[in-house]
């Protein structure tokens, strides 16, 4: 009897878990994620009077219809893009929103974004770049998700004062573990990451007169 029991328990176990491993199983859907750096809640009056201009960053990457998905420990994957399907236009909105609110000297500065294609004029600094990697992939396992964020930006800066330029290559990658996974991990992995990069690239170049110049 204690043997029937036991070979009772464990079957149905292995169905519960069977059960739940086919509930976790992926579908392949699309899932939209806002990559969106926090701003401090510090702006420092009129911005600087000079005109920074930010084009829609190029996308190298070899698959452009999605920055990652998830693995699903049941099988089958979740795929995840940001919102509007762009991550070059993504990059380069963050970017203007990080300079409008605290660039350089930890001021605001006057940055906006144009649409891909557009002439410039009237701009003193106009800033676009080239995205090589920028993914967000998760692995589920047996109790926890394992979410890995890698990023690689290349910024290219061209100055109209002296028509100079420079360029910074920045790089970085994050990982999480959670216990319960959801959408919103990588939204905040990718948008910590992002801010990183900015933060980084802020630091690494400076203003002098009307024009961005490099650092070192």
């Amino acid at each position: 009897m204690i043997a029937q029991g036991c070979r009772i328990a464990g079957q149905w176990c292995l169905a519960v878990g069977l059960a739940v491993l086919w509930g976790c199983a992926g579908t392949g859907e699309m899932v939209s994620v806002n990559v969106q750096p926090q701003q401090p809640f510090v702006q420092s009056g009129q911005p600087e009077p000079l005109k920074i201009v930010i084009e829609p960053f190029e996308d190298l990457r070899g698959d452009r219809s999605k920055i990652g998905q998830r693995t699903h420990l049941g099988g089958g994957v979740t795929n995840f893009n940001v919102s509007g399907g762009s991550p070059g236009v993504t990059v380069a909105e963050a970017l203007a929103e990080a300079l409008r609110w605290r660039g350089w000297n930890r001021r605001g500065w006057d940055a906006r974004v144009v649409q891909s294609g557009v002439e410039v004029s009237g701009a003193d600094i106009v800033i676009g770049g080239e995205i090589v990697n920028f993914s967000a992939n998760a692995k589920s396992r047996v109790f926890n998700t394992k979410l890995t964020g890698e990023s690689r930006l290349i910024v290219k800066v061209k100055n109209a004062a002296d028509d100079s330029t420079t360029q910074r290559n920045i790089q970085g990658e994050q990982t999480k573990l959670v216990f319960w996974f959801t959408s919103e991990d990588v939204e905040t992995l990718m948008s910590g990451l992002l801010q990183d990069g900015i933060e980084r690239f802020i630091a690494d170049t400076k203003i002098e007169g009307r024009a961005l110049k490099s650092v070192k």
